[in-house]
């Protein structure tokens, strides 16, 4: 893997492929690994780039808790930096936020946007563990201080395993992905629960897509796992029209992680979408 590292944040990630780029950022509980079928699917035609979001994955989790708008700078900088933009920005829940946020702050430098999952303050307030984020308004004190405890603790594999399986659908469970040894080997990572953390405590950052979504220019598509427990979708039902989507697709029987619960129908997904926006898109530069 490549590294980048801008404002003193660093990030690895998989540039693989030629052609029409194509930029993947992952959820808050994995890392690039989840894009690993459409990589491999995508990359002799395309330039696929996967980027570990920094905490998780390859990427260390940097000494200050990175806010949204710093994750958001630093893709803005990696796409710039590595000649990537325009590009296609496929993201899963926090990395469907931060392609939006990049499309709002320039979009020029963005095709068209796969949301897979947004993670919104209304979406994440609306799922199964909402309460983590409500509790603070109700108890603040409490809850730093417990936030403060979670990030010394390292889950067993037991516990990420279990984690991993609150996350998947029926499809999911099915082809036992929550005991894939590099999912599980993401849950256990000593970065990984702190990571979280951070997210955690700046989900009102990530209300602003509530509120603004995306710019009408953007081609965008919404993407649901219809088994989603981490999210509502519908609590996000607004989404469709704040971010002007084109599509909204509910995948059956997935759920927080369909590009590996349903790999076929993400790639699917993907490659229709580059094909509908090739003839708006300017040549990538060399």
């Amino acid at each position: 893997m490549q590294t980048f590292t801008h404002d003193g944040i660093t990030v690895a990630y998989r540039d693989e492929g030629s052609g029409p780029p194509i930029v993947m950022l992952h959820n808050g509980g994995t890392s690039s690994t989840i894009w690993r079928n459409q990589v491999a699917s995508l990359s002799d035609r395309h330039r696929v780039i996967a980027v570990d979001l920094p905490g998780f994955g390859a990427s260390p989790r940097p000494d200050r808790p990175p806010k949204l708008s710093e994750m958001v700078d630093l893709i803005a900088a990696l796409l710039d930096a590595e000649d990537m933009a325009p590009a296609v920005l496929v993201g899963n829940c926090m990395g469907t936020n931060i392609a939006s946020t990049i499309a709002r702050r320039s979009p020029e430098s963005v095709t068209a946007i796969l949301a897979v999952n947004p993670l919104t303050e209304a979406s994440f307030g609306g799922g199964k563990i909402g309460f983590l984020h409500r509790m603070e308004r109700v108890a603040g004190p409490p809850t730093r201080a417990l936030r403060s405890l979670s990030r010394k603790i390292r889950p067993p594999k037991p516990v990420g395993s279990a984690s991993l399986r609150f996350q998947l659908g029926d499809k999911g469970a099915a082809l036992d992905l929550h005991h894939d040894p590099e999912l599980v080997a993401c849950q256990v990572r000593a970065d990984q629960l702190p990571a979280l953390v951070d997210v955690l405590d700046d989900m009102e950052a990530y209300g602003d897509l509530d509120r603004e979504g995306v710019p009408a220019e953007v081609p965008v598509w919404i993407v649901w796992g219809e088994q989603n427990r981490v999210l509502s979708r519908r609590r996000a039902a607004h989404l469709a029209d704040v971010m002007h989507a084109e599509r909204v697709e509910v995948l059956d029987g997935t759920g927080h992680l369909p590009m590996l619960e349903d790999p076929d129908a993400v790639t699917g997904l993907i490659e229709d979408l580059v094909e509908q926006t090739a003839t708006a898109r300017p040549e990538p530069r060399s």
